[in-house]
């Protein structure tokens, strides 16, 4: 399993070329709008922080993705972005065609901005706080005190392991938010993609799915990399994906996340 990026440039040092030089292009732009921004790394993606959490950047096998960590910026921009694919809080690109300098400039100081007026009001607060093992926990808008409330009352031989893959999850961005849906704690972006197969008792397991509407994919099957063997697909657009128990968790985590970073785009 490789190791844990602390730095940028750690980050950076593992991707392909292409990627590598589009990334180092955008925080080359987001450092010159934002030069008071610490550099970091969380939710395992480099990041900028100032007054709270400002913007960040990353990649997978298919995309690089300029996360805005606002929803706000990118609705209020949205004829700017119109070209790009994007949802909430996030705008993905292909590291060929990198984001234009000047729109990169536009949205950091739109986030600079919001973080400003947001840092007047002590209610509003953005930053990050480290947990036992050094990971960021997510902010408290993704968590939903139904789920919350579900998984305290929930007699499960798995309940630990349960609450351990449920942080990761929600670790992977963002953008990333929990509800209760088909009687079990369930994550979504716009729409749900994933819940747990809570039948499953001497194993963690998940069923990834496209959400809770019929979509026009029927000739098109998802592109998931996979190469820990998770997957189980048991339709185009929808698999099981088995985590094991105790250490298999955390030996399966980079995995996992993995798989929740390219699932999402595919919406």
């Amino acid at each position: 399993m490789a190791a844990k990026p602390k730095t940028i440039d750690d980050y950076l040092a593992a991707l392909r070329d292409d990627q590598r030089a589009a990334l180092e292009k955008l925080r080359k732009t987001i450092r010159a709008v934002a030069p008071k921004a610490e550099e970091c790394i969380s939710y395992q993606i480099p990041a900028f922080r100032q007054e709270g959490m400002l913007v960040g950047f990353g990649a997978t096998a298919n995309h690089c993705a300029f996360y805005l960590m606002s929803s706000s910026t990118v609705g209020a921009h949205a004829d700017k972005l119109e070209d790009y694919d994007t949802s909430k809080g996030t705008i993905r690109f292909q590291a060929h065609k990198p984001l234009p300098v000047a729109l990169v400039r536009t949205l950091v100081k739109a986030r600079i901005a919001e973080n400003s007026s947001r840092h007047r009001t002590p209610k509003q607060s953005h930053m990050v706080v480290k947990n036992r093992v050094g990971d960021p926990k997510p902010a408290s808008s993704q968590t939903d005190p139904a789920v919350v409330a579900f998984l305290r009352d929930l007699d499960h031989p798995l309940k630990k392991e349960i609450e351990a893959v449920r942080q990761i999850i929600l670790g992977v961005s963002p953008e990333i938010r929990e509800g209760i849906k088909w009687n079990a704690p369930s994550f979504r972006t716009t729409d749900y993609f994933a819940t747990f197969n809570l039948r499953a008792t001497d194993k963690v397991q998940l069923v990834f799915h496209k959400g809770a509407k019929v979509k026009d994919n029927s000739t098109k099957g998802m592109q998931i990399a996979d190469p820990a063997g998770l997957l189980k697909w048991l339709a185009k657009e929808r698999c099981l994906v088995t985590l094991g128990v105790g250490k298999d968790i955390s030996a399966k985590r980079a995995a996992l996340q993995s798989i929740v970073r390219e699932w999402i785009p595919q919406f």
